[in-house]
C-alpha cells in the first residue's frame, strides 16, 4: 500500500469530522461548495500522488505531450548484449527481466528493477550508457520489452510492453 494511502486512512476520518463540525451552522449552497471542493482535491491527490515508479507518477508523467509514448527518458548504465555486427543506428528488439525480491536484495537494487541488463542478441554483455524510455521499477511483471536503437556513443530504448 502506498504511504500516501495510510496517511488519508488516518488522517480522513478526522479531517472530515472536523469539516462536518465547521458547516453545521452554514448555508446549504456554502456546504455544497466546501464539500465538492474537498472530493475534487483528494481526486486530484490520488490521480497524482507518488507511487515509488508504479503508474503516474508526478504530473511529468501523467502529461502524454512529454513523449509521444507517455514515457520520461531515464540515463542509465546498464549491461546489454551487443554483437560485432550491431551497427549505428539499427534497432533491435530486446528484453529484461526484473527483478525478484532475492536477487534484488543480492545485486542492491529494488525489487522489480528492470533496467540492470537488457538481452538484444547473442553477443557479449557490455556496460553503457542508454536513454530508456519506459518504466525502471517493475516489480508486476516478469519480462519487459524493449525496442532499442543503436546512436554513436550510446543506445536509446523504448519499452514496448511486458508481462
Amino acid at each position: 500500500m502506498r504511504p500516501f494511502n495510510l496517511i488519508l486512512i488516518f488522517v480522513l476520518p478526522f479531517g472530515l469530522a472536523l469539516l462536518l463540525a465547521w458547516t453545521e451552522g452554514k448555508r446549504r449552497a456554502i456546504k455544497i461548495w466546501i464539500w465538492a471542493g474537498v472530493v475534487l482535491i483528494f481526486l486530484l491527490g490520488f490521480a497524482f500522488a507518488p507511487d515509488e515508479g508504479i503508474g503516474p507518477a508526478t504530473w511529468a508523467d501523467a502529461a502524454d505531450w512529454i513523449m509521444p509514448d507517455g514515457y520520461v527518458p531515464h540515463s542509465v548504465e546498464t549491461a546489454i548484449s551487443v554483437d560485432e555486427h550491431w551497427i549505428v543506428g539499427e534497432t533491435k528488439a530486446c528484453k529484461s527481466y526484473p527483478y525478484i525480491p532475492q536477487s534484488a536484495s543480492f545485486f542492491r537494487k529494488g525489487i522489480g528493477y528492470a533496467a540492470d541488463s537488457l538481452n538484444c542478441d547473442d553477443g557479449p554483455m557490455h556496460m553503457v550508457k542508454a536513454t530508456l524510455y519506459g518504466r525502471l521499477i517493475q516489480p508486476e511483471h516478469r519480462i519487459a520489452y524493449w525496442k532499442c536503437t543503436r546512436e554513436p556513443e550510446s543506445f536509446t530504448c523504448h519499452q514496448t510492453g511486458a508481462e
